[in-house]
């Protein structure tokens, strides 16, 4: 921050801190219970209120002054950012545009478009990375910053990216596309905006060639033309998502636009301006001005004025209140003198005092209320020291009998965590179990209904088992079937996915988030990897062990249930047997 930052954001606490401490005063003052207290006061209050408000006017003033000044600054600041994004952002499309274009002007062959990708990131440094994929989002050419020299990275051949937004939207829509931010993998995990293009093969989408920008990047080349700390700008994109902004603290990458940035009805103070591709640039001050921030000499004056009006009226008005008010100060000093925890009854004796009549009668009634205070102290400490007495004796029971019950507390609550595991877990294979699985197909089948989103269930069942339990024993079958649960357990990878025992040799894989092809691919590898295990089995037409998968996915309807999605799953498995076992069908 600034000097000047600094300053400002210093003078709000300093202002702060003397109105905490004025009202403290003005507390303590009002809560006193002498006359002296109310009297001062009294005049205090009177002088201080016409100082009061003609501070207030200037003040006022002079804080509308600068929050104009201050909307006019944002307002400058932004423009010259959205000036900057367009021109940042423009010279990237042309790049990617050119790219796309010289794909589809002439045949090449894969060394030709990685070598067009490499001379391309060699002119555009700004991107972190060039990717080219084929229509199915699998990585066939990079291009990466190496000491910011662009170099092929072949580990990342093969890669798929048909899951990321910026690849569906170019593959779906004509043009070059400019996507919203996004967390990186494979080359890092740097936040950063994609512009993309698909290139067209035949009259239809072959390729799409991407370009990844840093939006560190981005970021500082919108507040490069700013060139002031004092203001906070953020870069907002299509779909209402902060990119990035100069302060991540208070406007964090990747959280949602507040809808109050945009439109007629706009937060006081935050200025919006439109971009490129509908994206648009938010400004605002760093700090929020305060009311006292405009011309801090004139404020400075009109604060020592009402301060030293304050000290003055306090001091007079400690001068008149201590001639009226002695006599009740003389007896608030003697009562102030006693010590009420040793003070005797002997003690209270009376004194000739040349006070007014009103006090020595106030004083001869407060001395006899004393009396009676001490005479029901030393009654409350002999109950007391029997209370005590009793008091430890309860603690020691209470705590005796508490003891036992957290001994036999703990004891429950272990066997009942013993028994849930147990109920939830199938004690050969480690995997959950029946009733496991059919609570979360009820859940997982619930939310993809209310979601709209795909659901899968892979039915597994080791083939001719029964046959390999005679041949080579149930212990050996036990073997097997642990073998062939720990393959499911490690498909079953992500959140959500779940892995059980359905029964006897058969076994159960819930796939939320995932369609009918993305489950029958993980059920082919299942089949193949039980295989590669190379269990033998002599009963077997493939001489070892083998498993059946059918797969289902939910069907949107009124009649389907999570059962008939297992109905429709078993189906496939039974087709799978009939034609020959080992093999996925769905």
């Amino acid at each position: 921050m600034t000097d000047r930052g600094s300053a400002l954001a210093e003078r709000p606490q300093a202002r702060d801190g003397f109105w905490r401490g004025m009202t403290r005063w003005l507390r303590r003052e009002l809560s006193g219970g002498d006359l002296q207290s109310q009297i001062t006061l009294a005049i205090a209050v009177a002088a201080m209120v016409p100082m009061i408000v003609a501070v207030c006017v200037v003040v006022v003033y002079q804080g509308i002054e600068y929050r104009d000044a201050s909307q006019r600054q944002v307002q400058t600041a932004v423009r010259l950012g959205a000036g900057a994004l367009d021109e940042y952002l423009e010279r990237h499309v042309q790049a990617v545009e050119f790219a796309g274009r010289e794909l589809e002007g002439r045949s090449m062959s894969r060394a030709d478009m990685q070598q067009l990708l490499l001379d391309v990131h060699g002119v555009y440094t700004s991107f972190l990375t060039m990717t080219l994929a084929d229509r199915d989002g699998v990585v066939i050419a990079t291009s990466q910053r190496v000491d910011n020299v662009p170099a092929a990275w072949p580990e990342l051949h093969g890669a798929a990216i048909w899951d990321r937004d910026y690849f569906r939207h170019a593959m779906s829509e004509p043009g070059v596309q400019l996507s919203g931010v996004f967390q990186g993998r494979g080359f890092g995990d740097d936040l950063l905006v994609a512009v993309s293009r698909a290139v067209q093969v035949d009259g239809q989408a072959g390729y799409v060639v991407q370009g990844a920008i840093p939006v560190a990047v981005l970021m500082n080349r919108v507040q490069s033309r700013v060139r002031t700390s004092d203001i906070c700008l953020a870069v907002v994109d299509a779909v209402g998502q902060v990119v990035g902004s100069t302060e991540p603290e208070r406007w964090p990458s990747l959280s949602e636009a507040p809808a109050h940035w945009f439109g007629a009805a706009s937060q006081p103070g935050v200025v919006a301006e439109p971009a490129i591709a509908g994206w648009q640039i938010v400004g605002a001050l760093s700090e929020a001005p305060g009311v006292l921030g405009a011309d801090q000499a004139t404020q400075l004056i009109a604060l020592s004025t009402l301060l030293m009006g304050l000290i003055v009226a306090y001091v007079v008005g400690r001068w008149i209140a201590g001639r009226v008010n002695g006599p009740v100060n003389g007896l608030i000093r003697e009562i102030r003198t006693f010590d009420l925890e040793t003070l005797s009854e002997t003690e209270l004796q009376q004194r000739d005092l040349d006070w007014p009549q009103e006090i020595r009668a106030l004083r001869a009634q407060f001395m006899t209320l004393l009396a009676k205070m001490i005479r029901a102290r030393d009654s409350q400490n002999d109950l007391l020291a029997q209370s005590e007495e009793l008091r430890f004796a309860l603690h020691d029971e209470v705590m005796s009998r508490q003891a036992i019950i957290q001994e036999k507390t703990v004891a429950l609550e272990r066997a009942n965590q013993t028994l849930e595991r147990l109920a939830r877990i199938d004690g050969l294979t480690g995997l959950c179990n029946r009733r496991v699985f059919d609570e979360e197909l009820t859940r997982s089948w619930r939310a993809a209904i209310r979601d709209q989103q795909p659901l899968s269930v892979v039915l597994i069942d080791v083939d001719h088992f029964k046959a390999y339990n005679d041949h080579y024993g149930h212990l050996t079958g036990d073997d097997c079937l642990r073998a062939v649960a720990r393959v499911l357990d490690d498909a079953a990878r992500r959140p959500g996915d779940l892995a059980a025992r359905f029964g006897g040799e058969e076994f159960a894989l819930l796939l939320p988030r995932t369609d009918l092809a993305g489950a029958v691919r993980i059920g082919q590898a299942l089949v193949s990897q039980v295989r590669e295990l190379n269990i033998e089995h002599v009963k077997s037409s493939t001489g070892c062990i083998s498993v059946s998968a059918g797969v289902a996915q939910v069907q949107y309807s009124d009649s389907a249930t999570p059962d008939k999605l297992l109905q429709a799953a078993d189906s496939q498995l039974y087709v799978a047997k009939e034609t020959g076992r080992n093999r996925c069908v769905g």
